[in-house]
């Protein structure tokens, strides 16, 4: 329950209207560089440390656990790849475009994790 619930989160944010990455392709696709930039550090913050690092901690295998920090870094990079194609002087539709591409593709990684976790019952 706990396990489908965390993840759900994650997925949700990836397919809802209102989630990070239908806000994202929104704000880019309106060209709001200024809110882009806001809207990736506030992502980093509860996305990727809140619901991600919840998800990750819930992992059994040993060895995912340390390929899963690296997934969750990705996210933090595709973030900040979001975010320097925003900022003043830089703006880069296609870079926020391509960055965003990159950051659906490690989120959907990280939900691929959730088949490896083993639930115990007691």
């Amino acid at each position: 329950e706990l396990v489908t619930s965390t993840f759900d989160a994650i997925r949700l944010d990836l397919t809802s209207p209102d989630g990070v990455y239908s806000t994202l392709t929104n704000l880019i696709n309106d060209g709001k560089f200024e809110d882009v930039m806001q809207y990736t550090k506030e992502s980093d913050a509860y996305f990727r440390r809140g619901k991600i690092g919840k998800a990750r901690k819930l992992l059994t295998d040993k060895d995912l656990k340390g390929e899963a920090i690296q997934m969750s870094n990705a996210v933090t990079f595709d973030l900040i790849g979001i975010n320097r194609a925003s900022r003043p002087g830089k703006e880069n539709k296609e870079e926020q475009l391509r960055y965003l591409g990159v950051l659906k593709t490690d989120v959907e990684r990280i939900l691929e994790l959730e088949a490896t976790i083993q639930v115990v019952d007691e």
